[in-house]
């Protein structure tokens, strides 16, 4: 096997592996570097075979060519990695409807992201068990809680509407 194949597949097994590791362009940058250096080996190869004349320039735009399209693939998930902040534990739950378990007199339990906390109500009167509200904050072990506007119109307006 001619050096310059041997070469221009550790290239592409390179650029492979940036497509599954994602190292942010580090492996791409060397599989580009390996068809590029297949190419040039390819057009100095003193070999008989037509393949190399038409084998060198090939690989050499190959490789142009990924290195155009790793570079703006990177900086596009690069970017999209920057812009996103990491939302993990508590930092969750903020904003997030919850459902509540025992009744909320100021204080109850409310069932949220598979687990029961224990709240305290922080506006509005005692809320009964089925009842939907919204987590203001996080306070130790204990969520603040304020109801849930309905989505739409309560049972008695829509009596009234009706009659």
């Amino acid at each position: 096997m001619e050096l310059y194949v041997v070469v221009a597949l550790v290239g592409v097994g390179l650029l492979l592996a940036e497509l599954l590791l994602s190292t942010g362009g580090v492996l791409a940058l060397l599989g580009v570097a390996g068809l590029i250096a297949g190419g040039i080996l390819a057009l100095t190869a003193d070999s008989g075979s037509s393949a190399s004349d038409w084998a060198g320039p090939a690989l050499i735009a190959l490789g142009l060519l990924s290195a155009v399209s790793f570079y703006f693939i990177t900086g596009k998930v690069l970017a999209a990695h920057r812009e996103r902040p990491v939302h993990g534990g508590h930092e969750e739950l903020v904003g997030a409807p919850a459902e509540v378990r025992t009744s909320l007199d100021p204080d109850g339990q409310v069932w949220i992201a598979g687990a029961i906390w224990a709240a305290r109500l922080s506006a509005g009167g005692p809320l009964r068990p089925g009842d939907r509200v919204m987590v203001e904050a996080v306070e130790g072990l204990t969520l603040r809680v304020r109801p849930d506007s309905p989505p739409g119109p309560s049972p008695v307006e829509s009596e009234k509407g009706a009659d």
